[in-house]
């Protein structure tokens, strides 16, 4: 039986931190090769660094497809990734490994980004919300985008807790409620009050909308799962020889030299010119 221990709490957070920062980066990054890859299509320049992106052109030659296309493309994709990252984490259903708490941070993470962007984007105007400003829509219209945000991150909090329960079978036999704050506080609560702050500082001082405004949907959303949770049915998993707390090393120091790396690549920006 698994012993609900300080040591083995700071295991499961390890894991979880890393994957919280490691998906958060892979995101960041994607969106980042979304804009590259779209500016190209239209022989725009740009440069981009570890937070922000910088298109070389005047303002007279943005056109209507062009602003649709480069800040439209990069949410598709990575709502794309939540939705494989879903089918990912119940394909390892049958498997004790601790890696779906990595496939859950990206189910997060993406629906911060496409849903919160939705939401909070269209009501600032930034990011996904250049695209609704050139549409000139009309306010009822935003307004059932907006909506249409907040259902999603509603949605993605409500499921998320049982998303929770059933990775717990990495570590545990069963899900009950003696184990349940254990584990939630260790897999989600102390990852996302630890990793916000890394988060934010990896992309200091550039820090662009999402980065500035992404945490705090994220822990909306944290605090609708955090309610839910409570109302989760207890689980009992099949017996599994390889189930044991452990921390996943190479996960571990992967996300820390893709932080490192990442950030001396991108420090001075990447200039391309398609």
């Amino acid at each position: 039986m698994t012993i609900l221990s300080r040591k083995n709490f700071w295991i499961i957070t390890a894991n979880s931190l890393s994957s919280f920062v490691l998906s958060y980066l892979f995101i960041f990054y994607l969106n980042h090769l979304s804009l590259a890859l779209t500016a190209g299509m239209f022989s725009y320049p740009i440069t981009l660094d570890y937070a922000s992106y910088f298109f070389h052109i005047e303002p007279y030659q943005w056109t209507h497809d062009a602003v649709f296309l480069i800040f439209s493309s990069g949410f598709v994709l990575v709502f794309i990734v939540g939705v494989l990252s879903l089918l990912a984490f119940f394909h390892t259903l049958g498997d004790a490994i601790p890696v779906k708490v990595f496939f859950f941070w990206l189910i997060m993470h993406s629906s911060n980004l496409v849903f919160g962007g939705l939401m909070l984007g269209n009501l600032l105007t930034d990011g996904i919300g250049h695209v609704f400003n050139w549409m000139y829509l009309a306010d009822t219209a935003k307004m059932i985008i907006s909506l249409i945000g907040l259902t999603g991150l509603l949605l993605t909090a409500l499921y998320a807790s049982r998303l929770v329960a059933i990775s717990s079978d990495a570590y545990f036999e069963k899900y009950n409620d003696k184990i349940s704050p254990f584990f939630i506080t260790a897999q989600v609560i102390v990852p996302y009050l630890i990793g916000s702050p890394l988060l934010f500082m990896y992309f200091y001082p550039k820090n662009l909308f999402q980065e500035r405004y992404g945490w705090i949907v994220l822990g909306f959303m944290l605090i609708i799962f955090f309610i839910r949770a409570k109302h989760t049915d207890d689980l009992i998993f099949e017996q599994d020889d390889h189930r044991s707390i452990r921390p996943m090393k190479q996960l571990i120091y992967f996300t820390i030299i893709s932080i490192i790396l990442s950030r001396l690549i991108f420090a001075k920006g990447v200039y391309l010119a398609w």
